[in-house]
């Protein structure tokens, strides 16, 4: 499932948008294939380990173990963390679960609603690597400035033309990580040896020291992902939301721009503009400041602290 996910989203989208939207109407019909595909082997695994809890991260992960722990008669608390922003996927859901972790009090509102019961319903936050660097005071706008682009968007094409508009900044240094699209990094890779990129623009591929560069960076242009958005807010660092993987992070800009986060902007023919007067307007040192003021706190912190109360 993990290595379709990368070729599906920027290569099939309308299959990827199809199954997505199926999962939503459908939840259960999922959770069932989830669990027959994995019942054996998982229950080999917790009987072998004999965990303390389970503490799904993933949404497919979840009615399906509730269902494995009852069928079994196992006794082991399973909670669940949900780690989508602002409108969380259906298949997140399971009223079995002793506790879910949800991001934010709107998300919280929403099980409310649906009649999950109160005390079975906690908000966290959202869960962010140990390693990103929380910033005591609001990064300054360098020159040139570090602006990084992470998978702006899941169309090639689209990718390469924000690239190119980018760059028509003056005095901006420009890192794309392309992650595990090793479709784009190729691409870009083989433009940039034919000198077909500016000077200013350096390729990566998969990384795994994205605090350092977050670190390194005033501006990230980046496509609707929640861990994307959240370990770039807790740097310290503008957000541009450059795109989304559509019914999944429709509505994920909607934590960027309200809470002053910073602004969106899919159309890379717009790009040039908009990032122009984002800089030069004053609106992207006040987006650094409310950053900083507001200090993102760490969700897996909150979770770990609960696990240690009630275990």
């Amino acid at each position: 499932m993990e290595e379709s996910y990368i070729p599906m989203t920027t290569r099939m989208p309308l299959v990827y948008f199809v199954t997505e939207r199926f999962s939503q109407f459908f939840p259960d019909v999922i959770h069932a294939m989830t669990y027959l595909g994995i019942r054996k082997e998982l229950l080999k695994v917790i009987k072998e380990y004999e965990p303390d809890l389970i503490l799904s991260v993933h949404c497919m992960f979840t009615k399906c173990i509730s269902r494995l722990i009852k069928k079994n008669k196992l006794h082991i608390p399973f909670y669940i963390g949900v780690i989508d922003l602002v409108n969380p996927p259906r298949v997140w859901e399971d009223r079995q679960a002793d506790m879910t972790f949800v991001p934010s009090n709107e998300t919280r509102d929403k099980y409310l609603k649906k009649r999950f019961r109160s005390d079975r319903v906690l908000v966290s936050g959202f869960p962010v690597r140990d390693d990103i660097e929380v910033l005591d005071a609001p990064k300054q706008i360098e020159n040139p400035m570090r602006i990084m682009m992470m998978n702006p968007s899941t169309d090639l094409k689209k990718n390469i033309r924000f690239v190119q508009e980018v760059a028509r900044l003056k005095n901006v240094k420009i890192r794309l990580i392309c992650g595990l699209d090793d479709r784009l990094y190729t691409t870009l890779s083989n433009m940039q040896r034919n000198h077909e990129l500016p000077d200013q623009v350096e390729i990566y591929g998969f990384i795994d020291n994205i605090n350092q560069h977050l670190k390194e960076c005033q501006i990230i242009l980046t496509k609707a992902g929640p861990n994307a958005i959240i370990e770039a807010v807790r740097s310290g660092t503008a957000v541009v939301i450059t795109g989304h993987i559509k019914g999944q992070e429709n509505h994920n800009y909607e934590y960027v721009v309200n809470n002053g986060y910073g602004i969106c902007c899919e159309d890379p023919n717009q790009i040039y503009d908009t990032l122009y007067d984002f800089i030069n307007s004053g609106q992207l040192m006040k987006c650094l400041k409310t950053i900083t003021n507001n200090r993102i706190g760490n969700g897996a912190e909150v979770i770990a602290d609960y696990v240690s109360n009630h275990i």
